[in-house]
């Protein structure tokens, strides 16, 4: 891949059933100068030519739409890209005069869908509406009147409504009470507050399950016949061991088989995933999101030098997202698992190499650049581009392995 490879993420966007409909590109320039992170020119720049022409928009995004912020420079004077995938994103501080106002107009002439960011409706602003399919209003910004005020006067225009910034699936369930269309933020990453309500019979049984699989003294005898014991997982699981994503030489016709080949710990991590997603009370992109870190974290284990577990950093990026899963705060949760001290510290404190992983792997994600370790990653080699680049990568090898075993959106 080029050596100007940016830091580029995606954040997905869902509509009111909790489908991902698009995602927003997350990009920065990867130059060794970490802190220079604020060239909004560059950034936007480097992740429309670099997304268009080397990656492919699909790979980023598959068949879905990609959000992508326009500074003024590709407002006024656009690259030649593909509408039909693209939302044009206005950002906020644009200075509004004649010259943006025509290259929206052409923009809009063209064809593309345009979507306004942060936007906050004032006598400077009110003229952008003319060309704007998609309002995006940052809810935490917004005070609560705020955003009735801007919903009651955008919505009878016609436009798409889009909250972004929610945290939480409380701040969610409001923005959907206001009328909001579709949504954007990381509450996918955070437990539902329950309270008062028991734990489900399919969630208290998953717990049981990775309690069983997790003490360290189980025998392969009893992860077998746990497994039996679910005749869907024990396909899922076949169907998984047998997929391009492990290769073996050989068709696996029982779950002894594949316990014996690939050995019990990966077993272990693939079966985890198996049975949070099957609690099937989420939306799938969280098994998505989960795996991608899960992966993310393995391949970056497999360039440090003397990281020879890696299926453990494997478990700790799947397990990181159990809390979500499962509506229980991690530490409860974990309080349930007999895992090894160093992986419950890496999961709840982020200590270790395994748990400092994760945090350069959740930062990515987020696009929190800076928030990054890049002295700990320099010390094993990895820079940014290669650090983008594993991200890319698995991206790629979770959609194909989703679409093997049949959790694919």
């Amino acid at each position: 891949m080029s050596e100007l490879l940016p830091l580029l993420a995606r954040q997905p966007i869902f509509n009111r059933s909790m489908q991902v409909v698009a995602y927003e590109l997350l990009c920065r320039t990867s130059h060794l100068n970490y802190a220079d992170f604020n060239n909004g020119d560059s950034a936007s720049s480097q992740v429309l030519l670099h997304t268009f022409t080397e990656l492919s928009l699909e790979s980023v995004v598959g068949k879905l739409k990609a959000y992508i912020n326009f500074t003024r420079t590709l407002l006024v004077t656009p690259p030649p890209f593909d509408r039909r995938q693209l939302v044009i994103e206005v950002l906020e501080d644009q200075t509004v005069d004649q010259t943006l106002l025509d290259g929206l107009a052409q923009l809009k002439t063209q064809g593309y869908t345009i979507a306004l960011d942060d936007f906050v409706l004032t006598e400077r602003t009110r003229p952008l509406l003319a060309y704007a399919d998609i309002i995006k209003l940052d809810v935490l910004q917004l005070t609560e009147a705020e955003l009735i005020d801007h919903i009651q006067t955008l919505k009878p225009m016609g436009h798409t409504l889009l909250a972004e910034k929610v945290e939480t699936y409380e701040m969610l369930e409001r923005c959907k009470t206001l009328g909001f269309d579709l949504f954007q933020g990381y509450f996918l990453a955070r437990p539902k507050i329950l309270k008062g309500h028991k734990v489900t019979e399919s969630k208290q049984a998953v717990l049981q399950l990775l309690a069983a699989l997790h003490d360290p003294e189980v025998p392969i005898l009893r992860v077998e016949q746990l497994l039996s014991q679910d005749p869907v997982l024990s396909y899922k699981l076949l169907r998984l061991v047998n997929s391009a994503a492990f290769a073996l030489p050989r068709t696996i016709d029982s779950l002894r088989q594949a316990i014996t080949l690939l050995g019990l710990d990966i077993i272990k991590n693939w079966v985890n995933l198996l049975a949070m997603a099957n609690l099937g009370n989420k939306p799938k992109e969280l098994s998505v999101a989960a795996l991608n870190r899960a992966r993310m974290c393995e391949a970056l284990a497999g360039v440090m030098r003397n990281e020879k577990r890696q299926d453990a950093f494997f478990t700790v990026g799947l397990l990181s997202t159990l809390d979500a899963f499962m509506d229980i705060p991690l530490e409860v949760l974990l309080a349930n698992l007999s895992l090894s001290r160093e992986l419950s510290e890496a999961l709840l404190q982020h200590t270790g190499h395994e748990g400092r992983v994760l945090d350069i792997v959740e930062h990515y994600e987020r696009g929190e650049w800076e928030k990054i370790d890049w002295a700990f990653l320099d010390q094993f080699g990895i820079s940014p581009e290669l650090l983008s680049q594993t991200y890319l990568e698995s991206l790629q090898w979770v959609s194909t392995t989703l679409d093997q075993i049949g959790l694919n959106r």
